[in-house]
């Protein structure tokens, strides 16, 4: 008798979801007058479920009324058919549909609008604008599987995506997903739930994962994404959700709550300094300030062939050139012949530079230090390819220079490290 009342109880919980899901929708009081519209995403993943790696699919659904945000539902469904998630990409994104539109049916929806990526051809399979390849039988017995569902409502229209987002859809099937890599360990006193970092592969508890949300929402343990974001940092690089093969940039809040409020700040920087292009960027030359803005927004238009300029954060006026506080009256070579200059933070770094055998990066005036290898680098701040010998510019990745392997300052550099790169030193 017990498996009947859990049934019965599992029938209950599912009418219950759907009488939730009619009243959210509206469809009490509207019943069929109104059209709705089903936004869908089928996604596949290869998960590590313990020791095992399977395909796993799952649904994202969101339904609506035809104005997208006064009444709506949504929910997420597990695509279990291993002929559709082994099939073509298109076999799930028309899975998706059909899950999509049946519990649409269910909520006693009649007249419906559904929604296929731009980039996809779905569309035109179900439009009969285009049909699948003769080897993609499963894709044809959904589109036939679709064709006679459709025909179940008074009204059904398929549309192109177009430009709207559906980022929150995407996180249902990424949830989908997640809810199908878990299981549960019996120990002494209680049952752990556990699923695989997908990064590392430990088994980590699902309230130790982060879920990443700059669109792709894979799920990370927090060791990972802390020190992903920690290394992607101190190289430089753009940070990259650790997924793998996943190119998606993390976003601000990705990182809040991992890194200190300092890598914040720098993350803050990062994207900031990316945004401006890299003969635009100017710093303010104040040690306390350092305050980065774009030139365009500083160039005087009356005055275009100055180089005065005036930070907006701190007020000083400085040269540009110079990267001093401005001179008044005074030539840039005047000024760099008079005694303040010669006793000036810039003037010390200047000298500095010529000691260590540093020089500077002839597109941007960056000063690189080579960190071993051949005389061929890349300048990490604009990535401008020379010499760093001569400085004569790389085409076509060949040195447009004759200088030998050891000329120039890379004789005071450090051996170790690859050729290509390069420590960054500001003033």
């Amino acid at each position: 008798m017990k498996p009947t009342t859990n049934c019965h109880t599992e029938v209950i919980t599912m009418d219950n979801e759907l009488e939730l899901a009619r009243q959210k929708l509206g469809l009490v009081s509207l019943g069929e007058s109104s059209t709705y519209r089903l936004y869908s995403k089928g996604l596949v993943s290869e998960e590590v479920i313990k020791d095992d790696t399977k395909l796993v699919g799952g649904s994202g659904l969101f339904l609506c009324d035809s104005n997208d945000n006064s009444k709506k539902s949504e929910t997420n469904k597990a695509l279990r058919n291993h002929q559709v998630l082994t099939a073509h990409p298109e076999a799930v994104g028309l899975a998706a549909i059909i899950q999509g539109l049946s519990w649409a049916l269910k909520l006693g929806v009649k007249s419906i609008q559904f929604f296929c990526d731009d980039d996809s051809i779905i569309l035109d399979y179900v439009t009969g604008k285009a049909a699948p390849p003769k080897e993609s039988i499963v894709v044809a017995k959904l589109l036939k599987q679709l064709a006679l569902l459709q025909t179940s409502f008074t009204s059904c229209q398929a549309l192109p995506l177009r430009s709207r987002d559906i980022s929150s859809v995407i996180k249902l099937a990424r949830d989908a997903i997640a809810s199908q890599t878990r299981w549960i360990e019996e120990g002494d006193d209680t049952n752990t739930e556990y699923e695989n970092c997908p990064a590392c592969y430990a088994h980590v508890s699902p309230r130790h994962k982060f879920e990443v949300r700059s669109g792709c929402f894979h799920r990370i343990c927090f060791t990972c994404i802390r020190d992903c974001v920690s290394s992607q940092l101190a190289r430089g690089d753009t940070l990259l959700c650790p997924y793998p093969g996943c190119e998606k940039e993390l976003v601000l809040e990705d990182c809040r709550g991992i890194v200190d409020d300092d890598a914040l700040n720098l993350i803050i920087h990062r994207k900031k300094e990316k945004a401006i292009p890299v003969l635009d960027r100017v710093y303010c030359p104040k040690p306390s300030c350092n305050f980065l803005m774009s030139d365009r927004d500083l160039i005087d238009p009356r005055q275009k062939k100055s180089v005065e300029r005036t930070c907006v954060e701190c007020g000083l006026c400085f040269c540009k050139k110079c990267h001093v506080p401005w001179h008044y009256k005074k030539t840039c070579d005047e000024f760099k012949k008079s005694p303040s200059y010669l006793t000036s933070d810039a003037a010390l770094f200047e000298s500095l530079v010529k000691t260590q055998g540093w020089i500077k990066c002839p597109q941007c005036a960056t000063v690189v230090q080579k960190n071993g290898g051949c005389q061929r680098i890349s300048c990490r701040h604009c990535n401008h390819k020379f010499c760093y010998a001569c400085g004569a510019a790389c085409t076509r990745k060949k040195m447009s220079c004759n200088c030998s392997p050891e000329d120039g300052p890379s004789k005071m550099s450090s051996p170790s490290g690859e050729s290509h790169k390069t420590r960054l030193l500001r003033a």
